[in-house]
């Protein structure tokens, strides 16, 4: 008898499709997906990128889904605009043995809780959500509230990381009832869209005039304050005047961009490319461009350029603050990430000469981005979730 599983997810997201894809392959799942909007399918403005964005990757293709009827479609994704009152109807006629939500921040997820405790059928919780993460003062105490009490409808969850297992357990999910999962990349579609690693590696560098021997760090995503893209821009420059061939390359936009170029003009920085957005279908070319990825943030729950980058054999230079650090997440300290204390850029620098100069060091950290990349594809990512579905089945609600 199949699993009939129910996932709510906020919106068709780039990195979720994919995986929604393998499950559905999976012959002992029959799965629904239930989007409470259609945010990335159509263009959306989005706040942080500050501009009109949509993917140009399938993300309806391959699986069962249904868009819940909404009042109006979300500016930002807040607790109060993503509100679905019908879910309810649509579980009642799906009529799923278990259902995952993601996260505990949309008002839909909380009527999710709701119809699963009154029908009895286990909640799997999915989330990024990490216990490394600085949390103030004022906003400690109602979140340890608000959180435990939505953790108390929760009857298990998947793991992505060690400081995502500690996460749940903080908040009163026994080990028993989680499980190992994957936030998942479609490695074979980014190792599939480079056919030519040295000539698209070689094009690329010449397009954006960057020499064909240097060491590229590649950061990608928002250029927002937390994550700190100016402090590998200044890093990598201090690292170039000391005579070194390293480039900063950021791909992505945001509101930084302007306190970037500034920076850059001042300083007469002369080894930083800024890309602009770019969309799913080209970002495989910038990772075969690169020789490691750097995650500067001050706060970042699980970036999954980490793994996508590894795919590629890139070694990681990472901030402590960010939530894929770990013995057995996708950046292991000194196996394939070189971990260094957010803010301090001469910890940075030194972190960027090592990695750049050891090429022992680099090898074997290259080498084992490849493997932990395996690790995290959606192949892998559709059976841990249909592996701990079907033993939350079988436990039941707590």
């Amino acid at each position: 008898m199949n699993l009939r599983f129910a996932v709510i997810v906020s919106h068709p997201i780039q990195h979720f499709a994919p995986w929604h894809r393998e499950v559905a392959r999976l012959k002992e799942v029959d799965l629904r997906v239930f989007f409470c909007c259609d945010w990335g399918l159509v263009a959306y403005t989005d706040p942080q990128f500050q501009m009109q964005v949509k993917w140009d990757v399938p993300l309806l293709e391959g699986y069962d889904y249904e868009f819940l009827p909404i009042d109006r479609r979300p500016e930002r994704l807040g607790f109060w605009e993503v509100d679905n009152p019908t879910v309810g109807d649509a579980l009642d006629r799906f009529n799923p043995d278990v259902v995952q939500v993601f996260g505990y921040a949309r008002r839909t997820n909380w009527r999710v809780a709701r119809w699963t405790r009154r029908n009895r059928k286990p909640l799997m919780l999915y989330s990024d959500s990490n216990a490394s993460r600085k949390i103030p003062l004022w906003k400690k105490a109602p979140k340890e509230i608000i959180v435990r009490y939505f953790y108390n409808r929760v009857d298990g969850a998947l793991f992505v990381g060690d400081n995502n297992f500690q996460y749940h357990r903080h908040f009163g999910l026994p080990s028993d009832r989680l499980f190992p999962g994957v936030l998942p990349i479609d490695r074979k579609r980014l190792i599939g869209a480079v056919t030519d690693r040295e000539e698209v590696r070689s094009e690329l560098r010449r397009g954006l005039g960057i020499p064909s021997d240097a060491f590229v760090l590649m950061f990608c995503g928002k250029y927002v304050p937390h994550k700190r893209p100016l402090d590998l821009v200044a890093a990598a420059w201090q690292v170039a005047k000391n005579g070194k061939c390293v480039w900063s390359l950021l791909v992505g936009d945001g509101p930084e961009r302007g306190a970037i170029e500034s920076f850059c003009k001042q300083e007469g920085v002369t080894n930083t490319v800024l890309t602009g957005f770019v969309n799913q279908s080209k970002i495989a070319s910038y990772y075969a461009a690169s020789d490691a990825v750097a995650v500067t943030s001050s706060q970042d729950a699980h970036p999954l350029v980490v793994s996508e980058g590894a795919s590629f054999g890139l070694p990681v230079i990472i901030s402590d603050r960010v939530g894929c650090i770990g013995a057995s997440d996708s950046a292991r300290p000194d196996i394939n990430a070189v971990v260094y204390t957010c803010g301090d850029l001469e910890q940075l620098e030194r972190a960027i000469e090592r990695l750049c100069l050891d090429k022992d060091l680099y090898g074997k950290m290259s080498a084992a981005s490849v493997t932990i990349s395996e690790s995290q594809d959606v192949g892998v990512a559709a059976r841990a979730l249909s592996d701990a579905a079907a033993v939350l089945k079988d436990m039941g609600p707590r």
